[in-house]
């Protein structure tokens, strides 16, 4: 027999699938949704025969053989033949061998031959090859049906490997916070969460290479639901680790006690192990009977029903006594109904929210915690993030590798503080790449699960974290902002066969887009006040975008094939266009009450323009739930606008305001940028003063004219600055009309003799015709209303600010220096101008997009620990900066907001301002409390920033700042400067960054 390797394989209606009768079960029915893919790619369901040893059967010319090593004849045949070798994969944990090979069998001619390591090795074989015909893994989760061939050529290279070992054991996802969206569409589709659902989620799991669930249990129940068993024992067939949650022990569901307790039962009736120890023993040894044949990972420990504090008014000691009881009982009964070595049982125990403090203790107050207690070992602590996908603890360097090792229970979607997010997607892939690689620098290895709640518009995100999870080497710590070319191939992967290049363009155009605005704010928390209506353009820029992604998303949907509609309206245009049209509604709700309050009638038309969102809403809603015959019916029904609390409870859609304009006629003076009014009226000081043009990157600036009244007004403009021209010098308006001013900073220059320290006023008038008399605009002086405005601007030609400032920086090394202009100094992150790395070799690294401004600066390696007594030796960042004169200024840093990760709850940085001291920078608000607990963490999390003011000495011209690192997980995003005592205009982004000027230095401070 010729075993030579073949240069390619083409797969069109001739293949065959050759099934091994003895393969396993949960192998031949993957191999069944294979064959389905095949189908959809070519249009025929391959020919599926048993192998035969007769040379005169029909020939096959291509064939596919699968099996797993030692679970079958076929491919321990083809091993004794030489045609494989698996010794290469023998033993490994959930590998697979492809190779094409050349007659392997009588009568075929040649053939894809996949063999895996175990059952679900052979099964990740079998979907990779779906994967390379073109088939997406949400195919049959979304709805996206590959393009027609009648055949596709697949080249050696891509098809023949050798597969990792995955990097985590057990990976995975939790179904959680169900309703009402998970729950209504498993009823709508399947009757409930029963078998035929799992199985749908089941092959959701495994295409995405996960292997390992912790099911939906607000009501649901997968041991009892199947109905009984039937989706645990699909589970155990396709390979599907099951757990259950954190509080949910000995594979029973949180609710399942609530069905079965009572006064006669066996069970007892209380929830309590002190008071119905014997009843809560018989519970759980009974679950652990239950599922003692499938493959699973047991949860220990306890917590209150519904999952709540186990003992809320007991002391830290008598809680951890408790626990220590509990977690002794539960091995015993593991070691009498599962396995009396316990070493072969993986077991959790779930550190999430105050269990965390029973696991340290406190040690300075004689209480030892659970951390080094022996019922806890072989087992996998789970530690948890800050339920917004920020890590919490991180295990200190002594624990690290503790036996049983490390797992995470990360958050895509929450139910519960600081505050619920269920309804579309709100992760960005940059973050899960910046915690998810944090924590496995840290050594949390063992298991990775992700809530992701309802799972729909959650897929993508899931997706990147799983594919982390299988392999760390190409998406962990030594590869960051792999995020984007990983989206890249997402899109091409789903939509590439659809959709031609500029529309795949536009794809990830929009989803970058959306993923940052979620990245910003999550839609159940924005507010009409969230960013501000005027100050920075922050909100007009948002509004803008959305505009846009509306405008986008809406043409895509118009070119996308139907064969893939479902899975676009699902992953593109439903999370696109429901954020955009949500952060529309309530930006113009924002707006709406500005101009309420100026008494615009423009407020009114705004009013109507939150109805038409709430509206569209609905709309967009309805055209999710009926795409596909009702393919997502119910997974858009949770509630998303306006939470006034940390659940949906009392939610208020956007309060919209309307006017009744003035009776007599009202101008309404306004400039961008601004919530600054005038009427013109002299009793009301009709004086104004504007600044945009100190910044020498302004060259324009929009007025606005706006009627207050219900009769149209008319105006004039009168100017007499010879630097400055206007759009239109008069008109009238029955709502607004924009006035563009420019400046000409050449006839600027002409004036700069009149000039006082660098400054130069002009001045306008904007004159409100209040009558309009026969014979034009010539009307009395006191029908008039005047804004007398007065316009600011630096002069750089002969501002010796900045001129005298780098006259007196010695040459040396290139680095940016940013002036102050409008009473500020803004600089992004990765904007310094010089850095150093630690003693440890440790630096800070760029990455992006990430954040609310998009980029960021962090420390790697994640586990670089700075001395506070030697902070000079840590990894440090410098940013220089040029202001207006000697005196206090107000320095803030704004960071991402991570949590302390260290035992003591302590996160600390430094600073170092010119050449004075370094000066320690306390991260953390309260320390009387644990961090997750504090008013810090909910205003942080909520707002999706960290800020820490100092206040420090500048010298008139070029300063210098350094950011030094001390405790891990500390992401630097901007650097906001601005003297001390003036506060800045309120906004939600902060002030766009500065210009910059180049300049040289030295090394570091000495200037």
């Amino acid at each position: 027999m010729n075993a030579n390797l073949s240069p390619g394989i083409i797969v069109d209606a001739d293949l065959v699938m050759i099934d091994d009768p003895r393969a396993m079960p949960g192998v031949r029915r993957v191999a069944d949704w294979v064959a389905d893919d095949i189908a959809a790619v070519i249009g025929t369901v391959p020919r599926r025969v048993a192998p035969s040893r007769n040379p005169g059967i029909r020939p096959i010319r291509t064939a596919l053989i699968y099996g797993t090593i030692g679970q079958g004849d076929l491919i321990d045949e083809l091993a004794a033949q030489s045609v494989l070798d698996p010794a290469i994969i023998a033993g490994g944990r959930e590998r697979h061998l492809t190779r094409i090979v050349d007659r392997p069998l009588p009568g075929v001619d040649r053939a894809i031959v996949i063999a895996g390591s175990d059952k679900r090795g052979t099964i990740y074989g079998l979907l990779r090859l779906s994967e390379l015909l073109g088939v997406s893994p949400l195919r049959n989760w979304s709805g996206i049906e590959p393009a027609r061939r009648a055949s596709v050529a697949l080249a050696a290279e891509s098809v023949e490997g050798v597969s990792r070992e995955p990097s985590v054991k057990y990976r995975g996802f939790f179904i959680n916070d169900e309703w009402p969206a998970f729950g209504n569409w498993s009823r709508i589709h399947f009757g409930g969460a029963n078998a035929e659902c799992y199985a749908r989620v089941f092959e959701l799991l495994l295409r995405l290479k996960g292997n390992y669930l912790w099911p939906a249990m607000w009501i649901d129940n997968i041991s009892l639901d199947g109905p009984g068993l039937k989706a645990v024992e699909l589970a155990d067939e396709l390979g599907v680790v099951m757990s259950t949650s954190h509080h949910e022990p000995c594979m029973r569901t949180g609710e399942e006690y609530g069905l079965m307790r009572g006064p006669d039962s066996p069970y007892g009736d209380a929830w309590d192990f002190l008071a119905n120890r014997e009843g809560i023993t018989r519970f759980w040894r009974d679950g652990l009977k239950r599922n003692k044949p499938f493959e699973k990972v047991i949860t220990m420990g306890m917590r209150g029903e519904r999952d709540t504090a186990i003992m809320a008014n007991a002391t830290m000691e008598e809680n951890i006594a408790l626990i220590r009881d509990v977690l002794a009982t539960q091995n015993q009964l593991m070691r009498e109904e599962i396995d009396p070595d316990l070493a072969k049982v993986p077991r959790q125990l779930v550190l999430f929210n105050e269990v965390e403090r029973f696991f340290y203790g406190d040690p300075g107050a004689g209480v030892p915690g659970l951390a080094d207690d022996p019922e806890l070992d072989g087992v996998t602590v789970m530690l948890s993030d800050n339920n917004v996908s920020y890590m919490r603890t991180l295990p200190e360097e002594r624990y690290r590798y503790r036996n049983g090792g490390w797992g995470m229970y990360y958050h895509m979607d929450m139910h519960g503080g600081p505050a619920s997010y269920e309804w579309i997607a709100s992760t960005a892939l940059p973050r899960v790449w910046d915690q998810m690689s944090c924590a496995w620098q840290f050594g949390v290895r063992e298991i990775w699960v992700v809530n992701v709640g309802d799972i729909a518009t959650n897929e993508m995100p899931l997706a990147y974290f799983l594919d982390m999870a299988y392999d760390m080497d190409a998406y962990g710590p030594s590869h960051p902002n792999n995020a984007q070319a990983w989206l890249d191939r997402w899109v091409a992967r789903n939509f590439g066969d659809a959709f031609g290049q500029e529309d795949l363009a536009l794809i990830r155009g929009v989803l970058d887009d959306y993923l940052l605005i979620v990245e910003r704010r999550k839609h159940e928390v924005m507010r009409a006040d969230t960013y501000h209506p005027a100050h920075y353009g922050e909100a007009e820029n948002l509004l803008r975008t959305c505009e846009r992604l509306l405008r986008v998303c809406d043409g895509l949907k118009d070119r996308c094939p139907e064969r893939v509609m479902p899975g676009f309206i699902e992953q593109v245009w439903y999370p696109v266009c429901g954020t955009a049209n949500l952060m529309m509604a309530w930006v113009l709700a924002g707006r709406n009450a500005l101009y309420a309050r100026q008494n615009r009638v423009d407020a009114n038309a705004l009013a109507d323009r939150v109805a038409d969102c709430i509206r569209r809403d609905r709309e967009i809603v309805d055209a999710f739930h009926d795409v596909g015959d009702g393919r997502f019916d119910g997974f858009g029904l949770s509630e998303h606008f306006g939470f006034r609390g940390w659940s949906a409870d009392n939610n208020q859609y956007p309060i919209r305001q309307y006017v009744e304009p003035a009776g007599l006629p009202r101008l309404i003076v306004s400039f961008e940028g601004s919530d600054a009014y005038n009427i013109g009226s002299r009793w009301l000081n009709d004086r104004m003063t504007i600044d945009h043009f100190t910044d020498p990157r302004v060259d324009a600036v929009t007025m606005t004219l706006s009627c207050g009244s219900r009769e149209p007004v008319r105006y004039r403009i009168e100017n007499g600055c010879p630097w400055l021209s206007f759009s239109r010098y008069q008109g009238g308006t029955v709502s607004h009309d924009d006035v563009t001013i420019t400046i000409d900073r050449t006839a600027l220059a002409e004036c700069a003799a009149q000039a006082d320290d660098g400054w130069m006023i002009g001045e306008f008038t904007v004159v409100g015709l209040m009558c309009e008399p026969e014979g034009g605009y010539a009307v009395p002086e006191l029908c008039d209303a005047r804004v007398h405005v007065s316009v600011l601007t630096a002069l750089e030609v002969d501002d010796g600010l900045i001129v005298d400032a780098l006259a007196a920086v010695p040459e040396g090394t290139n680095g940016p220096a940013f002036v102050q202009s409008r009473g500020v100094i803004a600089i992004e992150a990765d904007h310094a101008a010089a850095s150093g790395e630690g003693a440890d070799g440790s630096r800070f690294e760029r990455i992006a997009p990430y954040g609310k401004t998009g980029v960021a600066m962090r420390v790697t390696p994640a586990t670089s620990v700075g001395d506070v007594e030697h902070a000079e030796d840590a990894p440090w960042l410098e940013y220089r900066f040029i202001t207006s004169a000697d005196g206090d200024y107000e320095l803030t840093w704004v960071m991402a907001p991570t949590l302390p990760v260290g035992r003591d709850g302590s996160q600390l940085a430094a600073m170092r301002v010119n050449d004075g001291p370094i000066e320690v920078l306390d991260l953390v608000e309260d320390h009387d409390r644990p961090f997750y607990m504090s008013p810090q963490y909910t205003r942080e999390a909520i707002d999706a920033v960290k800020l820490r003011s100092v206040t420090i000495r500048c010298r008139r011209g070029l300063n210098a700042v350094r950011f030094i690192h001390l405790t891990p997980n500390v992401v630097l995003e901007r650097v906001v400067i601005h003297p001390a005592g003036r506060p800045l205009p309120e906004s939600y982004l902060g002030p766009t960054e500065s210009a910059p000027v180049p300049c040289q230095s030295p090394d570091g401070l000495a200037f």
